[in-house]
């Protein structure tokens, strides 16, 4: 009898208020997918669960999984519960800035810089509201709801004024009571545009037809100097595109919007800048960076997209499922109408590139290898991508790698920084970028002393410049490299004198050594060949140094004071019509060689 209560008690199902066959699978949200934390039997132990882990995650959910029987083990999922961390709101408040732009007249306040400022320092509330600066300046609607947002304008204006009477030795409560008296003569001048007015709508006629619409809008009524007609027609054209863009809450919306309409290949140009600060003040937002570059495993491998991204080369990869508009900006900014959108676009890299985040998974050493690739992408014969603000923040950022801080921390990473590059002429490159930066006016001796020291130590350009380079790369890249230390802002001290000085030196010694001139003036060929290679060598994009474009000028020289030159130089052609297009095209190339 006892075994058989026994066996009776055995074959009784476990005394679960869930039939058998039926679990609850507990899950917690990270970044944007979800993990198990747990599998219960009860749906009651789950939700316990589930309340009990949430304060310390950003959602969880229930899913209950019911094995069906008899069909092989099918397993039917139901999510029954979900539920996201309410995080406490908070208050919107102005962006603290270090500098602030000065503006004196109306139109200065619409300019890049101050959109620029604009968006930063109300970045809370433009993130919160779903609007750019430009909207603000030039939709009335938005305009007063963020002057009259609580007490956030009025306190922005007074730190910018306090920021800016610093500099300027103004009383800054005046100079407040300027910016807000301009911010709602710009409110007024919004509402005043579209007041009245039959204005036409992008999206249906496209912005060509648009702007002329806008032309006939105005008429006469823009009696005055071109310019301020032009720049009527521009604000005009902003206020229309912006009455659209409010509508759409969307950043990305925004942005295939303005990019859809500066699709149009036959935009003048004036009508094509005007949409790119549109676009500029969209692409902003840190938060529409990331939506453009889709989902990337880490931020190294985000700033070589964000590379791709400004060089016009990006094309969405399935992994990253990036926006299909992303492609058509990156096309975009590398175009010749993509000013301000390139302009921001380049100081969102830098501001990371100089951060303090981890780049990758990995060991310091492999950060280091990535962060050296990172900084070769970013280096051109010109300088830097970026210029040199970007040479600081390659500079600042390598400090992820350093304990020390202040000048030793500097000095140091800047050592490393200068190993990252593999030839001579890179890190001068670097040097004379990072000689122009904020560090520049710190230390500049010490980058100056170190850029003649990698200068004077090269026995010739070939140990200088990539030794493997043909003939004409390399010319380009030393000329590039002397006008980088010989033109633009002075260099720290007379560091540009003597670099392209030195330069100079190589380049020459080079020429002569080499018998690169011998090379291409081969007796064997015909005065027009040798002539035409000489002329087209000393291009200022070839040649740039003096002594080098005078060893060649004087070949050159030789050639065109033979007697009867045009006549020897057109020998073997035909037609007088021919003779006649060769020594144009000839001269023509004297002149942009600089030699006429």
């Amino acid at each position: 009898m006892v075994l058989g209560l026994l066996r009776d008690k055995a074959d009784r199902p476990p005394p679960l208020s869930e039939p058998r066959g039926v679990s609850f699978e507990v899950q917690y949200l990270k970044d944007d997918h979800w993990i198990t934390e747990q599998i219960c039997r009860k749906e009651e132990d789950a939700r316990a669960l589930a309340a009990r882990i949430l304060p310390n995650r950003t959602g969880v959910r229930i899913i209950r999984e019911f094995v069906r029987p008899g069909r092989g083990g099918e397993t039917v999922d139901t999510i029954i519960h979900t539920e996201y961390r309410q995080e406490p709101k908070r208050p919107i408040a102005p962006v603290p800035v270090e500098e602030a732009h000065y503006c004196k007249l109306p139109q200065e306040y619409l300019a890049f810089d101050s959109r620029v400022l604009i968006s930063r320092v109300l970045r809370q509330y433009l993130d919160e509201k779903g609007v750019t600066a430009s909207e603000l300046l030039h939709n009335a609607g938005e305009a007063k709801r963020v002057l009259n947002f609580e007490a956030l304008v009025p306190n922005a204006v007074s730190r910018i004024a306090t920021l800016q009477s610093k500099e300027t030795g103004e009383d800054s409560r005046a100079r407040r009571d300027v910016i807000l008296g301009v911010l709602e003569e710009l409110r007024q001048r919004a509402e005043k545009a579209v007041a009245n007015r039959a204005l036409p709508y992008p999206k249906e006629i496209g912005f060509a037809a648009t702007m002329r619409q806008v032309d006939e809008i105005l008429g006469t009524a823009t009696a005055g100097s071109p310019d301020a007609a032009a720049e009527e027609a521009a604000y005009l054209g902003k206020v229309i595109v912006c009455r659209d863009l409010v509508n759409i809450r969307g950043l990305l919306g925004k942005a295939e919007l303005l990019i859809d309409l500066a699709s149009d290949d036959s935009l003048p140009a004036d009508d094509a800048a005007l949409l790119d600060q549109l676009l500029a003040d969209v692409l902003g937002a840190p938060d529409m960076v990331r939506d453009m570059l889709g989902r990337q495993p880490d931020l190294m491998t985000a700033l070589n997209r964000m590379i791709d991204l400004i060089g016009g080369t990006f094309e969405p990869q399935g992994v990253e499922m990036s926006p299909p508009c992303t492609a058509a900006i990156s096309r975009w900014v590398a175009g010749p109408h993509g000013n301000e959108t390139r302009a921001v676009l380049l100081d969102f890299l830098r501001r990371q590139v100089r951060g303090t985040q981890r780049l990758s998974h990995g060991e310091p050493l492999q950060q280091i290898a990535k962060y050296r690739n990172l900084v070769n992408r970013l280096m051109r014969p010109d300088g830097l991508l970026g210029g040199p603000a970007m040479a600081e923040a390659v500079l600042m950022g390598y400090h992820r790698f350093i304990e020390q801080g202040g000048a030793e921390g500097r000095r140091l990473a800047l050592e490393s920084v200068l190993q990252l590059l593999p030839t001579g002429a890179e890190r001068l490159v670097y040097l004379a970028c990072l000689a122009r930066s904020d560090v520049g006016a710190k230390d500049g001796a010490a980058i100056a002393a170190q850029a003649l020291e990698i200068a004077n130590r090269v026995g010739g350009l070939n140990d200088l410049v990539d030794r493997a380079l043909p003939l004409k790369p390399k010319m380009e890249a030393s000329a590039a490299l002397y006008r980088l230390v010989t033109e633009g802002d002075a260099l720290p001290g007379d560091m540009g004198e003597k670099l392209g000085a030195r330069l100079d030196d190589l380049v020459a010694t080079y020429i002569i050594d080499g018998r690169v001139i011998e090379r291409l003036d081969d007796p064997s060929a015909s005065l027009r060949v040798r002539a035409t290679r000489l002329v087209q060598f000393a291009g200022a994009e070839v040649l740039a140094s003096p002594k080098a474009r005078r060893i060649v000028r004087d070949q050159i020289i030789s050639h065109l004071r033979q007697p009867n030159f045009d006549s020897k130089f057109v020998e073997g052609l035909t037609t007088e019509a021919e003779k006649a297009a060769v020594l144009r095209n000839f001269y023509d190339l004297l002149s942009r060689a600089q030699f006429m």
